[in-house]
């Protein structure tokens, strides 16, 4: 083991370099130059991307209208992220002795859903709808395989996934597809209420009791009704527009230090001893009693909420009020607490293997000791990848227009329901009996 840490150091070292800089992306984003954000990433491509890379670029090429090139970048990072739940060994083994950065990285469950909600945009915008509905059902696939795997599933982010795909199959005339979205939304949304605060929309019910009229399903009918009351109709010559308000970013993982004390006493090589260290954290012992400090690097994540977090939007004399659909930052900390205690478990582990490397080549030599250590620590780095331009939080806003042109005034809304700022979004076309769907972005 000692024999392979100047290898394995030399491959964590290279692990860490990232090929290009994030404070380049998002920049240009913020600037209204996402074309700017893509041309970059575009450029300082690595020779094989991985999944955090090609989630940023999937998403940055949306918002510069490569929507073709958005998808592509993101079934490429599905494909992986697919692939990847097949285990590999050695990265996995490589990781013991190193870093969690070794691990293959396949993405949260999260990150995966809300791909499926940019490739069907893309499609959407790309005049594609039956391109859209098949991400829809690759979407319900994915929750389905989810659920099926892990019998306390949380449901983080499904119910926005599952009203998404609702809305796309009534758009598309699928009324038995959309009614069963919506029903599977309502659902999602009530198991992972507790945890996300996110209710189910007021629409949802709208679109059960519209959809079951038109289904002909008169007891569903009657029994939403008595849930949710009536459904507004659809005037003659109306359309509708369904805007995706996206507001900030999503907060990114960190890199925490944490200490362990190892004492005098403790049998080190004994089983059970990374849980006994686990209940160390934040523990003082006396000089005397302390054999060693063992430090570790673990990541961590904290709540960065935007200055905006709400739209309203009038065209003409209608005007909508924006619903948190999807709470994005509390899915991230709730899924990332979650697996804190395994990460943390993984991590000890790492590092009382290292310490025992570290002892016995202390006891050969102490200059041998002091540059295992130093290659203990430098490969321990946490692993902080994730999907960093996603937002931090959806808000959704449905409204019924008469067909025509539009322009729509959009004011954002600062975190106590205050005005904070307005931008207009011109020649928004509304066709009779038709949705129109678009998703708009800010970042402050």
């Amino acid at each position: 083991m000692i024999k392979t840490l100047p290898f394995l150091l030399i491959l964590s070292l290279m692990i860490g370099c990232g090929g290009y800089k994030f404070s380049e992306v998002i920049e240009p984003l913020e600037t209204g130059q996402p074309e700017n954000a893509y041309t970059y990433l575009q450029e300082h491509t690595p020779e094989k991307p991985d999944i955090p890379f090609l989630f940023e670029l999937g998403l940055v090429a949306h918002y510069a209208n490569h929507y073709s090139e958005s998808s592509g970048a993101l079934d490429q990072a599905g494909d992986i992220a697919e692939d990847r739940y097949t285990k590999s060994v050695s990265k996995e083994v490589s990781s013991l002795v190193t870093s969690d950065k070794l691990r293959p990285y396949a993405g949260t469950r999260y990150e995966r859903l809300l791909s499926h909600y940019y490739r069907a945009l893309n499609y959407v915008y790309q005049g594609q709808l039956d391109g859209a509905l098949v991400e829809c059902r690759r979407a319900t696939g994915l929750i389905n395989y989810f659920k099926g795997e892990d019998e306390d599933y949380d449901f983080l982010g499904t119910g926005f996934l599952a009203y998404f795909s609702g809305m796309l199959f009534e758009a598309s005339g699928e009324w038995n597809d959309a009614y069963i979205s919506y029903k599977q939304a309502a659902e999602y949304y009530q198991n992972a209420a507790e945890k996300t605060g996110v209710e189910m929309p007021d629409d949802i019910g709208n679109s059960l009791i519209r959809l079951a009229r038109k289904l002909g399903f008169t007891d569903d009918l009657e029994r939403y009704r008595r849930q949710y009351g009536e459904s507004p109709n659809l005037s003659k010559d109306y359309g509708e527009l369904i805007l995706f308000y996206e507001t900030g970013y999503v907060p990114p993982k960190r890199e925490e230090s944490l200490t362990f004390p190892i004492l005098k006493t403790d049998d080190v090589e004994d089983d059970k001893f990374v849980p006994t260290l686990m209940g160390r954290q934040g523990r003082t012992y006396k000089d005397v009693e302390l054999e060693y400090l063992l430090r570790v690097a673990i990541p961590t994540i904290g709540s960065h909420r935007p200055r905006l977090a709400g739209v309203e939007v009038a065209a003409g004399a209608v005007k909508g009020s924006g619903m948190l659909v999807a709470d994005v930052e509390k899915i991230a900390i709730e899924t990332f607490n979650a697996q804190r205690p395994m990460i943390l478990l993984r991590t000890l582990l790492r590092a009382v293997g290292k310490y025992l490397i570290y002892r016995k080549a202390n006891n050969e030599n102490e200059a041998l000791g002091l540059l295992v250590n130093l290659a203990g620590v430098v490969t321990e780095q946490a692993d902080t990848r994730s999907w960093k331009t996603l937002p931090n939080q959806i808000f959704v806003v449905r409204m019924s227009l008469p067909a025509g042109t539009h322009t729509l005034n959009l004011s954002f809304l600062s975190a106590n329901g205050r005005g904070s700022r307005r931008e207009s979004v011109p020649d928004i076309k509304i066709n009779p009996n038709r949705i129109t769907f678009l998703n708009y972005r800010t970042y402050e």
